[in-house]
């Protein structure tokens, strides 16, 4: 072949190799080629003859039929003796003092290892050294240890621990400050328990608002320390740290305080209910120390009547929980104290039941609040039981202090005080008093008569004696008997509207709409109005055909009518 040839094929061979379709495999053609006749062929078939079988046939008719099969039941267990031996056996098994915690197995791990012997070691070895005062050196790691500080990054931790130890709190690096959660967690065993969970509070508290991953990992840590020693939090710890572990830990249930008396209160505002109150927008100013005041007291009221020891599992349904937890995840820990933890628990945050309810007995509650504040919307119920319903009616009742008159602007003082000023002097009636006002109306016409000079006829001279009228009976007023109630005396004006929805006649409550000349909406309004400023709640509402007396106030209405009709 000469070089022209191989050339060519060089070129070619190269092409083929930037070719797509040379990569992709060969298909095989789908169809194979069929006849292009489409005529019908007539076939005739010859008739099958009992001789004539094929092999399958033969080999199926061979087989004799079975006359009688019988079935033998045997039981299988869900585990075998040595499956049941292979099952891990805990350790430890106990039940905390946690109203919500039933029990706590403790388990050895699966498997061991040798990562952090020498810390462990190290850790043993400079726990009891004291520091010396020195100049602060910074230190960064994401997993600090002993073996990776220089001599000053020592000294200086060692400083800082001993200044620790005394009460006084240095400022200083995060990875320091690991250090010593991951040194105390690591001595556990030859420490006091109380201790460890003293300092770990300690450091926590005071570093968190500086390191917010410490929430995070030390709400694990922390709880996980206390199963294993089987402790519980001290009374002392702050609310705010306790708010701050129950949002980060996956067990929440933990950090419940049994012995407080509105520590479950506080954990089903937080964690057990479908809506914040906090986020209403009447909560401002004044209403946000009465919102803060009432819905946790309403709310701890109706815990307590739920239950003899404050509890809501007799009333609702609580999910009950499984959880298993890998000691100290995520910290340096030597696998000597490594354990893996088995939780049953009673979830409050988990039982939508539970949930649901709270979240309308904080609704109904606000409900409530915005009556005592003259607010007229209101939040919707979907469940709550009417014996809570009338629990928390009688509590607030009794604890709410008299509702104030809704202070008036200043532009509706001004138009009270303009119109005063044409106001007519109220006087009793008098018989009296009115023939003395018309004997002086006759007195005034005849001396106009006489200025412009001219004289009466004498066939129509003019009594001036007073009449006197015969003495009937007169009918005081309805306003006199309506001056004690307030509500009755502000809707007289509406009588003839009230009277017409009370007999359900619908052409009188349009024509008395007509008269007053507004919608028959507004007319409604005005009077929810006046009632919610006189008696704390609206006095009417919409049943879908037509407006009708609130059930709760029907008598009140009853007796509305009555005076006014």
């Amino acid at each position: 072949m000469d070089d022209r040839a191989k050339k060519n094929e060089r070129e070619e061979e190269l092409d083929r190799f930037w070719s797509i379709d040379e990569l992709l495999p060969k298909k095989k053609p789908v169809f194979s080629k069929r006849a292009t006749n489409t005529e019908a062929v007539e076939i005739e078939l010859a008739p099958r003859s009992d001789k004539t079988s094929t092999p399958a046939a033969t080999q199926t008719e061979a087989i004799p039929p079975r006359e009688e099969e019988t079935v033998v039941r045997r039981f299988i267990p869900p585990h075998s003796a040595e499956e049941l031996q292979r099952i891990p056996k805990p350790i430890e098994e106990y039940v905390p003092r946690n109203a919500l915690i039933r029990a706590v197995r403790i388990y050895r791990p699966k498997s061991e290892y040798q990562y952090y012997e020498v810390f462990l070691r190290d850790a043993i070895r400079l726990y009891p050294i004291r520091g010396v005062k020195c100049e602060r050196t910074t230190f960064f790691s994401y997993v600090p240890q002993y073996s990776q500080m220089s001599r000053a990054q020592l000294e200086w931790y060692l400083w800082w621990r001993e200044c620790l130890r005394n009460g006084e709190l240095l400022p200083t690096d995060y990875s320091y400050v690991l250090l010593y959660v991951y040194e105390l967690i690591n001595l556990s065993e030859k420490l006091e328990p109380e201790t460890v969970l003293a300092s770990l509070l300690t450091v926590w508290e005071h570093y968190r608002d500086v390191y917010h991953q410490l929430d995070s990992a030390l709400s694990e840590w922390v709880c996980d320390f206390c199963l294993l020693h089987h402790l519980s939090l001290p009374q002392n710890v702050s609310q705010k740290l306790l708010a701050t572990a129950m949002t980060h830990s996956t067990l929440k249930e933990f950090y419940f305080l049994s012995d407080e008396s509105q520590g479950y209160v506080k954990a089903l505002l937080a964690f057990c209910n479908n809506y914040d109150y906090r986020k209403s927008k009447f909560y401002t100013g004044e209403n946000a120390a009465l919102f803060d005041k009432w819905i946790p007291a309403v709310l701890d009221r109706v815990v307590q009547s739920l239950s003899e020891e404050g509890r809501l599992f007799s009333a609702t349904q609580m999910d009950d929980s499984r959880a298993e937890r890998h000691a100290y995840s995520g910290a340096l820990c030597v696998s000597r104290i490594k354990r893996r933890i088995e939780v049953e628990y009673c979830s409050f945050s988990r039982s939508n039941e539970l949930r649901y309810f709270i979240t309308d007995v904080i609704k109904y509650t606000e409900n409530l609040l915005r009556v005592h504040l003259g607010v007229r919307s209101r939040l919707t119920i979907y469940s709550l039981p009417m014996s809570t319903k009338r629990l928390i009616d009688s509590f607030l009742s009794q604890a709410l202090p008299p509702r104030e008159r809704v202070a008036k602007n200043k532009r509706e003082r001004e138009e009270e005080a303009f119109e005063k000023l044409y106001d007519l002097p109220r006087a009793p009636l008098s018989l009296a008093n009115a023939a003395a006002i018309e004997e002086r109306s006759w007195q005034t016409t005849e001396r106009l008569i006489e200025a412009f000079g001219e004289s009466l006829p004498e066939e129509s001279t003019l009594p001036i004696a007073p009449i006197i009228l015969p003495q009937a009976p007169i009918e005081t007023p309805h306003v006199a008997e309506t001056e004690g109630d307030p509500l009755t005396a502000r809707l007289l004006p509406y009588r003839a509207f009230l009277v017409a929805l009370h007999r359900g006649d619908r052409a009188e409550q349009r024509k008395a709409s007509e008269e007053s000349g507004k919608l028959l909406d507004a007319l409604v309004d005005e009077i929810n109005e006046i009632a919610a400023e006189e008696m704390g709640d609206i006095l009417l509402e919409d049943t879908g055909e037509g407006f009708a007396p609130i059930e709760d106030y029907r008598d009140v209405f009853e007796r509305l009518v009555e005076n006014t009709d």
